[in-house]
């Protein structure tokens, strides 16, 4: 895999030294494309990242819920048996188990604010009209 990664980013600079070494209109366009493309699976990254990290938060959540839940009843249970709090009662409901939280889709930013793919997207939109304007 490191290979790889080193293989993509000679080609990538590759790129910009070929477009950079005698600039013209295709060439920019060109390297505006490789751009794009980077862009493009950074905002992929990106998003595959917010979405693990608010699955992971749900989780997390769920088990800090359930865990307040046994500790709410785990005095009750002592006292019901007289014995250790974590031994359940003889007659006692089983602790229902939690189901899984749904994973939440990444809505926008907090603070009401654009999502980072929303203003990548954006921006390259601009990129687009202001290349394609003057023609």
């Amino acid at each position: 895999m490191p290979d790889e990664k080193k293989e993509l980013e000679e080609e990538i600079l590759g790129e910009f030294e070929w477009a950079l070494k005698d600039p013209n209109e295709e060439k920019i366009r060109q390297l505006g494309e490789v751009v794009s493309i980077i862009t493009t699976k950074l905002t992929e990254a990106i998003t595959n990242l917010q979405i693990s990290v608010m699955d992971l938060e749900s989780k997390v959540d769920a088990l800090e819920n359930r865990m307040s839940s046994m500790a709410a009843r785990a005095p009750a249970a002592a006292a019901s048996t007289g014995g250790p709090a974590a031994a359940p009662a003889a007659g006692a409901e089983p602790i229902p188990t939690m189901a899984r939280a749904p994973t939440p889709k990444p809505a926008g930013a907090p603070g009401g604010g654009m999502s980072m793919m929303g203003e990548l997207k954006a921006l390259l939109a601009a990129r687009r009209r202001k290349t394609e304007g003057p023609e």
